[in-house]
């Protein structure tokens, strides 16, 4: 009994060794490619019977490139992020009649992040992000409806952005980690509208 006993407890040793690394994760810069999938949605805030509107754009992908510093559990990071362009249908309610609308998004952003790793000396970490920024949308709006129809209107708009998210590291060696992750993002408001975004990514981490 005592003999199973020791030999259940060695491959639990063994077991957990696995996900533990023989040396502590590398402090120091590092460089990120991620690449995913952004869903925006357009909220209207006009709280009114005249122009009510809520539009989820669907999914798109994106791509990002960073260079940020590890020391410990924190990471610090600048990201720049680029979002495929997309278009949709809505419809547009007013006190009158209802109508439908094309709507064109084009976003891009630029990210200062924070990183909390919660186990950075294991195989598998999982971590907590936010992060404050600057986001550059391009809005075009054309009624569909509406014959002949009017031209088209575009608006264009520099944003004050926040994200908060999470995620997991996989440790590969001292130098390379994968990522997978989740981010909200809000990008502010264009034409009294409000624009964020839910994003899932992956990407490969190498530090220096």
């Amino acid at each position: 009994m005592m003999k199973k006993s020791l030999v259940t407890f060695a491959s639990a040793l063994v077991l957990a060794s696995a996900f533990v690394s023989n040396a502590s994760a590398r402090d120091g810069f590092y460089f990120g490619l991620r690449g995913g999938m952004t869903n925006y949605n357009l909220n209207n805030k006009e709280d009114t019977s005249v122009d009510k509107a809520r539009v989820d754009f669907g999914n798109v992908w994106h791509m990002s490139g960073a260079i940020g510093y590890r020391y410990g559990f924190i990471r610090l990071e600048a990201e720049y992020i680029y979002r495929d362009d997309v278009d949709d249908d809505y419809t547009f309610k007013n006190i009158i009649d209802d109508g439908t609308f094309h709507s064109t998004l084009e976003s891009d952003s630029f990210m200062a992040n924070a990183y909390l790793d919660f186990m950075p000396n294991y195989w598998i970490s999982p971590y907590i992000q936010g992060g404050i920024g600057w986001s550059r949308l391009d809005l075009s709006n054309q009624d569909v409806t509406s014959e002949p129809r009017p031209a088209k209107l575009t608006y264009s708009s520099d944003n004050f952005t926040w994200s908060v998210g999470g995620g997991i590291s996989l440790r590969l060696n001292k130098c390379v980690n994968l990522d997978a992750g989740y981010r909200y993002m809000d990008m502010g408001d264009i034409n009294e509208a409000n624009i964020n975004a839910h994003e899932v990514y992956g990407g490969l981490r190498y530090t220096f």
